[in-house]
C-alpha cells in the first residue's frame, strides 16, 4: 500500500456453487453494501470472483478504518435490490464477458483448456460463463448462493497498511464488526482426470501461427504447498535457459525450432503441476513439429535431469524470488502480497519465520 493508507480486503470461499452464480451474486451484494453503507464509489472496481472465491476491497487512510470496515460489513447483509437493479447486473456481466472474451482466441483457449484440463474438480468451471448461461441467471438463486457463502464464518479479513493489530481490533469494534465461530477456509480437493489429450485449433487468418500447451502432471509424493511453489519457479527458470537442461538452447538457439517461448510450472495443490508452454514457431516450422520437439526435448530433460552446475547457477539467481529478509519495509510489502495471495486462493499462509 502507498505510504499512509491502508488497504482492506475481505475473501469468501465458494462452498460448491457455480462460480458464475457467485459472479452475479458479488456484484448483488457489493451494490447491496455500498448503498447499505451510503459509500459512493465504482461500485465494481472494489470485488472480484475467481473459480475459487469471492472477495471485496476498500482503501483509505487509517484514521477512516472504522468506516471502511463498516462499509465492507454490508457484504453480509441480505441481498435487498430492486429486480430492476438485478436486471442491469446482468447486462453488466455480459459486457464483462463481451470485453474478455469476443475477439480474444487466448481467452477462449484458456477457458476450454481448464475445463478440460480440471474436468471433475471445481476449478474446471468459469466464473465468466456463456452468454446464454449469464441471460438464465437468476435473482433468487443468487441471493440464496450470496446467503449460503457470504457468513462471517466462511470469511477471512486482511487489513494492509499504517496499522497495528491493536488499531485493528479497535476499529473492528467500532465498526460492528461480527463475530465468528471457527472458520473453515480450504481450497476444494483436486483429483486428477484418467489421462488424455485434446487439441484445440482456433483460426485466425491475420494472426501469426502460435502454440499453447497445457498439461497437469501428478507427482510421486505430495509436496508442501509453499516449498513447491518455489521448487516450480526454480525449475521454471531452469528449463527457460540455454544451460545444459535447459530448453532455450535446443528449442532456439541451436536448431531454430521456436522463435519465442514461455515455459510456465506452478502447483495446483501438494500432489499436482501444471506446466505451460506459450510459444511461436521459428520461419518453416509447423505447428505440429515445434509440439515434438518441445515434448522430446522436455521427456529428455526429465530422463537425465538437471546437472549439477546448472542448477547451482540458476538457484544462485534465485534470490529475488523472495525479499531481503534484512530490509523490513521490502519483507512487509513482500509478506503482504503473499498473504493477500494465500488467502485470495483460500490457503493459510506461513508465517515470516516459517518462510525464512
Amino acid at each position: 500500500m502507498p505510504g499512509g493508507q491502508v488497504g482492506v480486503h475481505l475473501v469468501l470461499g465458494i462452498k460448491g456453487t457455480s462460480p458464475l452464480l457467485e459472479h452475479y451474486a458479488e456484484h448483488l451484494a457489493w451494490l447491496n453494501a455500498i448503498s447499505f453503507g451510503g459509500r459512493k464509489a465504482d461500485r465494481h472496481s472494489n470485488a472480484w470472483t475467481s473459480d475459487l472465491a469471492v472477495g471485496y476491497w476498500l482503501s483509505g487512510a487509517p484514521e477512516d478504518l472504522p468506516k471502511l470496515l463498516e462499509t465492507l460489513k454490508g457484504v453480509f447483509e441480505p441481498i435487498d435490490l430492486p429486480s430492476a437493479f438485478a436486471e442491469q447486473e446482468r447486462d453488466i456481466l455480459l459486457r464483462e464477458y463481451e470485453y474478455r472474451m469476443v475477439g480474444n482466441p487466448d481467452a477462449e483457449a484458456s477457458e476450454a483448456m481448464e475445463a478440460f484440463l480440471y474436468a471433475g474438480n471445481a476449478i474446471a468451471a468459469s466464473p465468466m460463463g456463456t452468454p446464454e448461461e449469464i441471460g438464465a441467471l437468476d435473482h433468487d438463486a443468487a441471493r440464496a448462493a450470496h446467503a449460503a457463502t457470504h457468513v462471517p464464518e466462511n470469511a477471512r479479513l486482511i487489513v494492509v497498511g499504517d496499522v497495528t493489530e491493536r488499531q485493528v481490533r479497535r476499529a473492528m469494534q467500532a465498526a460492528g464488526w461480527p463475530e465468528a465461530g471457527e472458520v473453515r477456509v480450504a481450497p476444494p480437493p483436486f483429483d486428477l482426470a484418467a489421462a488424455d489429450t485434446k487439441t484445440l485449433r482456433y483460426l485466425e487468418p491475420e494472426a501469426a501461427p502460435r502454440l499453447i500447451w497445457r498439461r497437469v502432471v501428478a507427482l510421486p509424493e505430495p509436496v508442501q504447498f509453499d516449498l513447491l511453489a518455489a521448487q516450480t519457479a526454480l525449475l521454471r527458470n531452469i528449463l527457460d535457459t540455454n544451460l545444459p537442461g535447459g530448453l532455450a538452447g535446443p528449442l532456439r538457439f541451436d536448431k531454430a525450432v521456436a522463435r519465442v517461448f514461455e515455459v510456465g510450472i506452478h502447483p495446483l495443490d501438494e500432489d499436482n503441476v501444471e506446466i505451460t508452454l506459450a510459444a511461436a514457431p521459428d520461419r518453416g516450422v509447423s505447428l505440429s513439429a515445434l509440439r515434438a520437439a518441445f515434448e522430446a526435448e522436455l521427456s529428455a530433460v526429465a530422463a537425465t535431469g538437471i546437472p549439477e552446475a546448472t542448477f547451482s547457477r540458476v538457484l544462485d539467481r534465485f534470490e529475488n524470488f523472495w525479499p531481503d529478509w534484512n530490509d523490513r519495509d521490502e519483507t512487509a510489502r513482500w509478506m503482504a502480497d503473499y498473504v493477500l495471495e494465500r488467502v485470495s486462493s483460500l490457503r493459510d499462509p506461513l508465517s515470516e519465520r516459517d518462510l525464512k
